[in-house]
């Protein structure tokens, strides 16, 4: 007989477990592939679906019975009951929702006791209770691992991705940025043809603008300032004019014009005595300004000591007299004063009755002494030194009130003034640093000696001093022939001038030759038309002074300027609109008419033989009036190329 054998259950258990494994993996395959989708969208699974997805269950479906003839039937999964076998979940329909970036694969142990595996029934019959049981925990362990398994390839895949996008997005970052560079370049490059066509375009339009604002700069009396308008006129003989006798000693206190009419008549149209006009006026504060306190004593000694003359000292603070008390000369210290002396020139400018019944005359000289740099206020050091209080500028505002009161004046007696301006009063032990130019270029300290010879020198026996700005620095030579010395430095004033050449290295017997080879270079040059503005040639009439600027022979030429369209020819635009009104255009003959009667100036080329026996050249301004405009561009020129000619002759001839 035979006997049916039971298989084995070890091989039953294998065989189940390999069904379970390759269930289980076939669903966390669909389910990892569904979380690889849902984070590819980057959507978020609430902690509920995620325990579904931990979640497998497994089902074995009864085989239906085979019935080829009837495949209609129905009945052959009548004993089925599926709410048994399969029973319903309600939340198994529930997707992934867009919260996928929120999960976090929880490593709690707890995770393996939501997994619920149950088998079906038919399995359950072919073994026993501890067998499903292993069989559900082996199945259990192999699910969550490949389940765990899925869930770090989702978050290495979604680590990857959030790395590619970023470097996506620097390298679009640096696409931008090298983009907008280009660009930028492309259009920079734009501009700057652009702008560099445009200045061609305008360049000549531009310059024209640069001359005419300066031509206003300079018109408000800049050539009248440093110039020697006011001096004594050339008189027939060549000869600047005559020392002055007043006070029966030589010198000139007051106004040139003024000595000029004391020298042809004893006393005035008013009657006034000339002898009472050697007289000098000084306001200044001798206890609260340091300069005062050095200079005033040591010029009134000075000064006395040449000549017989009064003086007398005035604070600022004093009532002045009216006619300042008939002195020929009024000594201003600027340092000692804190507002312009409009109201003491006032009075000290008015006539007044002596005690005889004569009229008294007002000073005709006005003497300022002032500090260097008050016209350079923007330029170091200077601009340090007018931060506290503004003290260089409102001593400028001093120096233009003086000028002004000087130009203004329309009645007589007819009015000088100089303007000395000094650096501080300190004794250098450089000896023979000695300084002295027109207007206010110098820098440095000036000794006290300096500062008292230049004063006592402008104020009485320097015609050239008369109506203009000069400044001094340093200390004196220690031997110093007076006359020579002092005649020679203020020469410098006259025009004022531009260049000189005494170092020629060639002897005073070419004296001749290089008059001539100067006239005719000036006649190439006129005619050359090279010049910013254009220049007309002329002989020079200027003889030789002997007695006020030590030249024993004198010979030269100038270069006048013409009228032009700018300078005192320049009409801005509301003067062209002004014009327009009344009928006549800017460019008129009527315009030019108006405009021309005034000089233009110019350069003055003079071959001199000092009476020292020297052979030298100098170029100094001329033709200058109250409104002339210095043309320095052009003055520039000229001085440049006659310091070439020069160079050609002395090589010639040397």
């Amino acid at each position: 007989m035979m006997m049916t054998m039971k298989p084995p259950l070890i091989g039953v258990h294998q065989l189940l477990c390999v069904v379970v494994v390759l269930l289980a993996t076939a669903a966390t395959t669909t389910h990892a592939f569904s979380m690889h989708r849902t984070c590819s969208t980057t959507t978020t699974v609430p902690s509920s679906s995620r325990q579904l997805l931990t979640t497998t269950r497994l089902h074995a479906s009864p085989t239906p019975p085979e019935d080829n003839n009837d495949k209609d039937d129905e009945s052959w999964d009548e004993d089925v009951d599926y709410d048994k076998v399969w029973p319903s979940n309600e939340q198994e329909d529930i997707m992934p929702t867009a919260a996928w970036d929120d999960v976090v694969v929880d490593d709690d142990s707890s995770s393996s006791s939501n997994t619920d595996l149950d088998l079906p029934p038919a399995l359950s019959e072919l073994m026993d209770s501890a067998t499903a049981a292993e069989l559900k925990d082996e199945a259990r362990v192999i699910i969550e691992t490949q389940v765990q398994q899925g869930l770090d390839d989702l978050a290495k895949v979604r680590k990857d991705l959030t790395k590619d996008i970023e470097a996506q997005k620097r390298s679009l970052q640096r696409q931008s940025a090298v983009r907008a560079q280009q660009e930028e370049t492309k259009l920079m490059r734009k501009i700057d043809a652009l702008s560099g066509n445009f200045l061609a375009d305008s360049k000549d339009a531009r310059e024209a603008t640069k001359r005419a604002a300066a031509a206003d700069a300079a018109m408000e009396g800049k050539g009248l300032e440093v110039g020697s308008w006011g001096v004594l006129s050339s008189s027939g003989d060549g000869s600047d004019g005559a020392v002055v006798t007043m006070g029966g000693t030589d010198g000139l206190l007051g106004s040139v014009a003024n000595a000029k009419k004391q020298q042809a008549a004893a006393t005035d149209d008013d009657g006034a005595d000339p002898a009472t006009a050697s007289r000098i006026l000084i306001v200044a504060d001798e206890s609260g300004d340091p300069i005062a306190k050095q200079l005033v004593p040591k010029f009134t000694k000075a000064i006395q000591d040449i000549m017989s003359v009064e003086i007398e000292v005035l604070k600022p603070t004093q009532t002045m007299p009216l006619g300042g008390n008939n002195a020929a000369c009024v000594l201003f210290f600027l340092t000692s004063l804190s507002n312009p002396p409009r109201a003491l020139m006032e009075r000290l400018l008015r006539k007044t009755m002596v005690a005889d019944g004569k009229v008294g005359r007002p000073p005709t000289q006005l003497v300022a002494v002032s500090t260097v740099g008050t016209e350079r206020t923007d330029k170091y050091p200077y601009s340090m030194q007018n931060l506290m209080g503004r003290k260089l500028e409102g001593r400028r505002d001093m120096e233009e009130s003086l000028m002004n009161a000087v130009k203004e004046r329309e009645v007589e007696p007819p009015l000088d003034y100089t303007i000395c301006k000094f650096g501080e009063l300190k004794d250098s032990s450089n000896k023979g640093d000695f300084s002295f130019m027109p207007g206010d270029v110098l820098d440095g300290t000036t000794s006290l000696d300096t500062a008292t010879n230049v004063l006592v020198q402008a104020v009485a026996f320097q015609p050239s001093a008369r109506n203009v700005t000069l400044c001094a620095t340093g200390t004196l030579p220690p031997a110093v022939d007076d006359n020579l010395f002092w005649d020679d430095a203020f020469l410098k004033l006259n025009g004022p001038e531009l260049a000189r050449y005494d170092s020629l290295g060639i002897p005073a017997d070419l004296y001749i030759q290089l008059v001539e080879y100067i006239k005719e270079w000036g006649k190439f040059l006129a005619e050359s038309g090279k010049l910013t503005t254009p220049i007309d040639y002329d002989i020079s009439t200027k003889g030789p002074n002997a007695a006020f600027e030590g030249v024993a022979q004198r010979d030269g030429m100038k270069l006048l300027f013409r009228p032009t369209n700018t300078g005192a020819d320049y009409l801005s635009k509301e003067e062209e609109r002004e014009m327009e009104k009344k009928g006549m255009t800017p460019k008129s003959s009527t315009t030019t008419t108006r405009r021309r009667g005034k000089p233009e100036g110019g350069v003055e080329i003079l071959v001199e033989i000092t009476t020292k026996g020297d052979l030298r050249v100098r170029a100094a301004r001329c033709d200058m009036g109250p409104a002339t405009v210095v043309k320095e561009l052009s003055e520039a020129l000229i001085l440049k190329r006659l310091q070439k000619s020069l160079d050609v002759f002395v090589k010639d001839y040397a």
